[in-house]
């Protein structure tokens, strides 16, 4: 098995245009469903106010959703996860017309996502693995592996332990600062810590499995030939 995910699996220095495909197609569901509703709730809020900030994140969740399924007949992780944590959000904004609450309700989800990726590693099937797998090609073979549980087991932790930090500075923000403050300090904190779980992920899960020789870092001739093949293709079809 180690063998045939050795042939398989590559690092992104050896990625052709189909994995670059693959990425490509990852960074935008991750930008239209788990970015841009934050954008949407911002703008709608200081125009229109409340509770039509709430119904147009609920609609822009559920149009991103419908638009991916549409597209490929599948669901796509961060636009299915959006959309129903956007379900409840929205009930419960809609219900107590408590802007506190509803902005407040992101460190639930924090809570909740961390525990989920803590708990399912120690069940060893690592739920942050779907995610990765959405932006990075990951032969089942290599998911199948102990180096590949155990390094996502690693980076399941980090981040249980990032999003309980985010809880709580998000919590803290909210209670200390006016909500126009708020809805910009929520934003600029949230970066460094978001960077530095994708690095940590990004980083250490490739360097325990080029450890454990399930990666190569290289393409093979032939491949290098193919991935010139599709990239020419798709820039002759985009320019017809």
């Amino acid at each position: 098995m180690e063998g045939q995910a050795h042939a398989t699996l590559r690092h992104w220095r050896a990625f052709g245009a189909s994995e670059w495909r693959h990425v490509r197609e990852g960074a935008l569901g991750l930008a239209l469903g788990s970015l841009a509703p934050v954008a949407v709730f911002y703008a709608a809020f200081r125009l229109w106010g409340f509770s039509a900030a709430v119904v147009l994140v609920l609609a822009w969740s559920a149009s991103v959703f419908a638009w991916h399924l549409h597209r490929t007949g599948k669901r796509d992780v961060f636009s299915a996860t959006t959309f129903a944590m956007a379900c409840l959000k929205a009930a419960a904004g809609l219900v107590s017309q408590n802007p506190m609450l509803y902005l407040g309700w992101p460190s639930l989800e924090n809570l909740i996502y961390g525990t989920a990726f803590l708990g399912s590693a120690l069940l060893g099937q690592p739920l942050l693995a779907l995610y990765a797998r959405r932006l990075y090609p990951i032969p089942g073979s290599v998911r199948e592996s102990d180096a590949f549980k155990r390094a996502f087991g690693v980076a399941s932790f980090a981040w249980f332990c990032g999003y309980a930090l985010r809880a709580i500075v998000r919590l803290w923000l909210l209670v200390t600062l006016p909500l126009e403050l708020y809805l910009i300090a929520d934003t600029i904190a949230s970066w460094p810590i978001n960077i530095s779980l994708v690095a940590f992920t990004t980083w250490f899960p490739l360097r325990q499995l080029q450890r454990a020789g399930l990666m190569r870092t290289r393409p093979l001739p032939g491949e290098v030939i193919e991935a010139a093949e599709l990239l020419v293709e798709e820039t002759a079809s985009g320019t017809v």
